[in-house]
């Protein structure tokens, strides 16, 4: 009963698991359905915030179910490992009942080999006492006819010896002939009632042996019955317990598999939730220029500064009047604030993902090493001196050592392109 019960809270168990999945899922696909609304495009940077926060709510969310779905596995496998061990058991266990069995039904055998031989004795006494007491029958009747024969001749006395023709000698010879007939006869008789007496008693012995063969028959059937419904309850209760096993073997397939589905949607939503931290990467076509004005040199022209030297330009120069603030395109972390050779005052931003930004021909730097800065924040000041050599505001994106052309990352709308 206590099998079947468990086997029962298996099944429930499973069936609130296939539940529990199902809600899963539906989470994950809300999820995935926020992602795909999250970073359809013209996305603000607060929203993208606001996105990302939703993103690791979920994150968390989904992380808290597969550890439960986990610790369900957990619990399944360790169910698994014990009606294993139950089993393993419950073998053991039927292996030395099936072995008393055949000692039981090799016993009972015999006893019943036994009993059929003390009945062939007993039938066989049986044969012998009626053989006897036919015999004795027959030599009762002869001896009844002798009896009556010696008393109808009588006595030996004078009217004997006067009718008959015989001589006394001879008559008395006759006379004590008889009695001996008679004598032995009785002898006879004697023998045979004491050898109906001795069989009677063999009868009775080998009856009493019979009784105690079938007590001994009926108490090995008994416990041969015994051990077939132990054996029995035993086949019924593993049968119980290899269903449990496989019950909780299909619900740890069904976990993994949940599990499994989970863990590929978490991995998907940390991607995007690693594209979604790339505020920097997601602002891309729609940053703000350091300043606004005219476009002096484009990404990969070719220059020559008014000291007559000629280059490459790695980034955009940008003309703005004297006094213009420059502004941080976007938030991160002041990597360099100084003078640098050929690039004049240089601010160098790190805006995380090894995304960085170069400005360089600042008059005056508003910002040190080390700063935290947000998007559109002053940084520096325009000037004449600054751009002695080269005209215009330097800027450059560069990504880990490799530059990029930084018009497809600005907003061009404060641009007045070549």
């Amino acid at each position: 009963m206590k099998t079947t019960q468990t086997a029962n809270n298996c099944c429930s168990s499973s069936q609130v698991l296939r539940q529990g999945i199902k809600s899963f899922y539906c989470s994950v696909i809300l999820s995935l359905a926020l992602l795909s609304f999250l970073t359809a495009g013209g996305a603000k940077a607060t929203d993208l915030k606001a996105e990302k926060e939703a993103i690791e709510h979920k994150i968390e969310s989904q992380s808290i179910s597969i550890s439960q779905l986990q610790q369900g596995l957990k619990r399944q496998q360790e169910q698994i490992l014990e009606a294993i061990n139950q089993e393993r058991n419950l073998l053991t266990e039927l292996e030395a009942i099936d072995m008393n069995l055949l000692e039981k039904i090799a016993r009972l055998h015999t006893l019943e080999d036994s009993m059929t031989t003390q009945q062939e004795l007993i039938t066989a006494k049986e044969r012998e006492i009626n053989t006897i007491q036919v015999e004795k029958q027959k030599a009762q009747t002869h001896l009844q006819k002798r009896i009556t024969a010696y008393y109808k001749t009588g006595k030996i006395g004078v009217i004997n010896v006067a009718f008959s023709a015989d001589t006394l000698p001879k008559l008395l010879s006759i006379h004590d002939s008889f009695s001996s007939l008679i004598q032995y006869d009785q002898d006879i008789m004697q023998q045979y009632r004491k050898t109906i007496e001795e069989l009677e008693q063999t009868k009775k012995a080998l009856t009493l042996e019979k009784n105690l063969l079938t007590n001994f028959i009926n108490q090995a059937s008994q416990e041969k019955e015994a051990i077939q419904q132990t054996r029995q309850e035993k086949n019924e209760l593993l049968a119980q317990i290899r269903t449990q096993t496989k019950l909780h073997e299909q619900a740890s397939q069904e976990i993994e598999k949940a599990a499994g589905d989970l863990s590929a949607q978490l991995a998907v939503m940390k991607e995007k939730k690693a594209i979604l931290s790339q505020g920097f990467l997601m602002n891309k076509g729609k940053l703000p220029a350091p300043v606004s004005g005219r476009v002096l040199t484009l990404y990969g022209q070719s220059t020559k500064n008014k000291m007559g030297v000629e280059g490459v330009s790695a980034g955009i120069a940008i003309e703005a009047p004297d006094g213009t603030k420059v502004k941080a395109i976007f938030e991160g972390t002041i990597l360099y604030a100084g003078y640098l050779r050929g690039y004049g005052n240089t601010i160098i931003i790190d805006h995380g993902f090894q995304y960085y930004t170069v400005v360089s021909r600042i008059e005056k730097l508003l910002k040190e090493e080390g700063d935290m800065v947000k998007a559109g924040e002053d940084i520096g000041v325009m000037g004449e001196t600054a751009t002695l050599v080269d005209e215009g505001l330097y800027f450059e994106i560069r990504h880990a050592a490799e530059t990029e052309d930084p018009l497809f990352w600005l907003d061009k709308n404060k641009l007045s392109l070549p």
